[in-house]
């Protein structure tokens, strides 16, 4: 799939992302960087990352110190991962599933592109080109858009849901993991009651299941040559 039709810049989706990146800060609980489990996280992310698709994004990757399982990405490339997440995923693979889908996320633009209808909706496009320029954050707050926690900019439609399954899967790939453990993390956290008042319940408010997952991905690892996939480290 190729990224969607767009008003922002790559520039002006960094610059959103840092801004929405501090204020998550100042909400999250955040394990510090020297952290073994934040080093560990980072240097994993570093090595999904370096297989994502062009154009390249300033990734960052911090854990919130929190039981919930749920993890979400930024405009621009800051990611967030629970602890609740590392703990409920079986092997690293699955792990690194949930941070290549939320990469993927970055790669396909889906924030912003939530973002551009939503200001297309209240403004015609002759108006909007003059006023995306410099200051976008202050632009973005005219038209009650935010990127924060819980913002409605950052919960999928199926559609990003299916979009991010694929590119996570070759990403994944890419990387030597087993794509196949993304959507098996996915269907184990529904089957312990993702949908309802579980840990996960966030997590499938923002990651919708877009339907035949498991299938979807197995059809595109299909098309993959077969080889031996990285054990956990």
């Amino acid at each position: 799939p190729k990224p969607a039709w767009n008003l922002f810049s790559r520039e002006q989706e960094v610059q959103v992302g840092k801004e929405a990146g501090a204020e998550v800060e100042k909400q999250l609980p955040l394990l510090k960087d020297s952290d073994p489990v934040t080093r560990y996280v980072q240097n994993l992310g570093a090595r999904l990352a370096s297989h994502a698709p062009a154009p390249a994004y300033p990734y960052t990757f911090k854990v919130g110190n929190q039981t919930e399982i749920n993890a979400f990405a930024l405009p621009g490339g800051p990611i967030y991962v629970n602890l609740g997440t590392i703990q409920a995923a079986d092997n690293e693979a699955q792990l690194a599933g949930v941070m290549s889908h939320e990469i993927s996320h970055v790669v396909m633009r889906h924030a912003t592109a939530a973002a551009t209808k939503q200001m297309l909706a209240q403004a015609p496009l002759s108006i909007l080109g003059g006023l995306m320029g410099k200051g976008i954050g202050a632009q973005l707050a005219q038209f009650g858009i935010s990127f924060g926690v819980g913002s409605y900019f950052l919960r999928n439609s199926r559609k990003a849901e299916s979009e991010a399954d694929l590119v996570g899967t070759d990403i994944l790939y890419d990387s030597g993991y087993d794509p196949h453990q993304m959507a098996v993390f996915f269907e184990k956290l529904e089957q312990e009651g993702g949908g309802g008042n579980s840990r996960a319940a966030e997590f499938f408010s923002d990651h919708p299941n877009p339907g035949n997952r498991a299938a979807s991905v197995s059809k595109e690892v299909a098309t993959l040559t077969p080889k031996k996939y990285q054990a956990d480290s």
